[in-house]
This record gives structure tokens, C-alpha cells and sequence, in this order.
């Protein structure tokens, strides 16, 4: 992969290697990835209800700018994901279930429907029919995703020495809010469709606040104790995402330009620092920016990088590619976290034994 990806090299010092002995403990080094986000689209970037939308003073340059939230571009990167995930368990299904007996023997719940029915992982919506909070309960717990992104797992994923275990695997993408370089927002009137003899005029009618197309946002994430095939599959599903906001299918519409990538213990800085930069010199234009910011990065220490590089040389590289490395590694992350748990757990009933003597005596 180094000789298709030459900044691969100075990256690799902040890299795990699959097989690593103790890869679950960190050892506080970083991969700090910048990226643009052009809205293509009239875009819904809100949190609250219709009318809204997400916005923030920039406290040095003082304009006020729309900004994308951490969890929508943590949301959406995850979901293309296990798009990406899903597109290989059918180009390669045989493939995919080997891992998934993997995942079976290191006790694994969800796994053992897998290999019945195929693998899959969903997001599930937040509240439940049932009241309860189900955001996590469609979660395989074992996934790349999984592994990557974070997954709070109960007793209905996964049983560790035939105990049933709560366990929280955190996660190791970490973004920025994306801030936009200037304020972009325009209001806009729009109309339902409606069809029938009964269809009146002027009832359908609603406002929306929308973020204008041509709007560039800069992007910062730090991902921490990944692999080389966690990296560059990140790099590739986000270099994919295509979508963000609200009612996204009809207008969210986005392009993801990555612009530098840089190793280090420390990061080197923001989204919001780059953006206050961006604006001072009254960059405005994805050329400009782009032209701007990676002249900027370089002084920061960052190798240039860009989303046509890495889907031109990921693309087409299945059945024995990107993904089944990724599947191998993320395969090797479960079976240390599962042993250390393992660990953990005869230690406590070591001492809650020994706590048992002690009281009767």
C-alpha cells in the first residue's frame, strides 16, 4: 500500500499492527485527518424543529457561520460504513462468515443469528417501541463499525466465560464540528406536492432555513489506535459520504474533499482555527480554500492527501482487498478486548471468593 500512498510512511509510526500483542491499550499517538465539506445542495443542518438551524459566532473573526455537528459527520460516516460493509458480505458472503465464526467462538450472541441469515449491523432509531433506548440494540457489537466507532454492548451481545457482560467499547473517531467560512444561510419557501380533485392552493405551504450550495465547511478528525486497513477504510467510506442534514435524500447533498493528513503524539490543530484563518484572509471559493488550507497544513507538518487519490486507488480491490483486511483486524481488536475482559472477570471472582472466606471467618 506504501508505493500507492506515499504519505502511508509517515503515518505509520502512529499505526498498530494486527496482531500487536496489547493493541487495547493506547499509546497516545494520533492520526489528525483534514477534510472540506461542500454543500452541493440547499442543506437542513438542525438539531431543533423546522425554521431551525445549527449556527455559531466565530469568536475571534465574529461572523456567524452554520456549522455540522461532531455526532451528524460521526452519523453519517458510520452508516456509509456499513453500507461499504454490506456491499462486500455480498460480493463476498463466504468470506464475511468465516469472521463471523470467529465472532461465535469468542462468545458473541448476535453472531450465532449471523451465520444463519448472513451478517448485518444496524443503527437503530434512538427510542424503541417499547419505550426503551434502542439506538445500540441493533449493534452486532463485533463489525468493523463496531470496532471502530463504538458500541455500548449488553447481555443481548455478547456472554464472556458464560456470564453475561455490560461493556462500552469507545470509540476511536473523533471529529470536529465542520465550520462553515461564511454565513451561507438563506431562507426558503417550499411546497408540498399534493395530487386529487380535492388539492387547494396556498394550504401546503412551509419555510424552511437552509444552507446555501457552494457553502464550504473545514473538517478536522483524530483517530487513535487504528490499523493501516482502519485507516484507509475510514479515509475511503468518508471520502463516500455523499449526504448529511435533514431529509438528506432530498437535500443534503455533499462532497468530501480531504486535504491533509499528518502523525503525531499532539494534534497540530482545529477545525475552528483553520477556519478563523480561512476567513481572515477572505477565502470564500472550494478552489481558493483548498489552495489556501493545504499550503497552511504543510507548514503544520500534514502530507497532502485527496478524496480522488484514495477512492481511485481503493476502488476495486475485492474479494482479498481493503475490507477483508479490515474484517481481519477488526477480528484481532475483539479476541484481545474479549481476553482482557476474561481477565478482569476470574480476577473479581478470585477476590469475591476470597472475600466470602474472610467474612466467615
Amino acid at each position: 500500500m506504501s508505493a500507492r500512498f506515499p504519505w502511508l510512511e509517515e503515518v505509520k509510526p502512529c499505526l498498530r499492527e494486527v496482531g500487536e500483542p496489547g493493541r487495547i491499550y493506547p499509546k497516545a499517538k494520533r492520526v489528525e485527518v483534514v477534510f472540506l465539506v461542500e454543500a452541493a445542495n440547499y442543506l437542513l443542518l438542525r438539531t431543533e424543529g423546522q425554521g431551525y438551524i445549527n449556527a455559531i459566532t466565530l469568536p475571534e473573526t465574529k461572523l456567524e457561520v452554520p456549522v455540522i455537528l461532531p455526532e451528524k459527520l460521526q452519523a453519517v460516516t458510520r452508516r456509509k460504513m456499513l453500507h461499504l460493509l454490506r456491499e462486500y458480505r455480498d460480493a463476498a458472503p463466504d468470506k464475511v462468515k468465516q469472521f463471523v465464526e470467529e465472532a461465535v467462538k469468542l462468545g458473541f450472541k448476535k453472531a450465532e443469528k449471523h451465520l444463519e441469515k448472513g451478517w448485518n449491523c444496524t443503527i437503530q432509531p434512538p427510542i424503541a417501541q417499547s419505550g426503551e433506548k434502542a439506538t445500540d440494540t441493533g449493534m452486532d457489537g463485533y463489525c468493523p463499525a463496531c470496532a471502530l466507532f463504538g458500541a455500548a454492548l449488553t447481555t443481548e451481545h455478547v456472554a464472556i466465560n458464560k456470564r453475561n457482560a455490560s461493556i462500552g467499547i469507545k470509540t476511536r473517531v473523533h471529529f470536529d464540528p465542520a465550520f462553515a467560512i461564511r454565513r451561507g444561510i438563506v431562507p426558503a419557501t417550499h411546497n408540498k406536492v399534493t395530487e386529487g380533485l380535492l388539492s387547494t392552493t396556498g394550504q401546503a405551504l412551509y419555510p424552511e432555513v437552509h444552507v446555501e450550495p457552494g457553502t464550504v465547511f473545514v473538517g478536522r478528525v483524530v483517530l487513535t489506535e487504528v490499523t493501516e486497513p482502519e485507516l484507509l477504510a475510514f479515509l475511503y467510506t468518508l471520502a463516500h459520504v455523499e449526504e448529511i442534514g435533514g431529509r438528506a435524500g432530498v437535500y443534503g447533498t455533499i462532497r468530501i474533499h480531504l486535504l491533509g493528513i499528518r502523525c503525531g503524539k499532539y494534534s497540530a490543530t482545529t477545525a475552528l482555527s483553520l477556519t478563523e484563518d480561512t476567513v481572515r484572509e477572505g477565502k470564500k471559493s472550494i478552489s481558493e480554500v483548498k489552495e489556501f488550507l493545504r499550503e497552511r497544513l504543510t507548514k503544520l507538518g500534514f502530507q497532502p492527501i485527496s478524496s480522488e487519490e484514495i477512492l481511485q486507488g481503493l476502488e476495486n480491490t475485492e474479494p482479498d482487498g481493503l475490507f477483508y483486511r479490515l474484517w481481519g483486524s477488526t477480528l484481532d481488536f475483539d479476541r484481545q478486548w474479549i481476553e482482557w475482559v476474561r481477565i478482569l472477570n476470574n480476577e473479581k471472582s478470585e477476590g469475591d471468593k476470597k472475600g466470602k472466606k474472610s467474612k466467615k471467618k
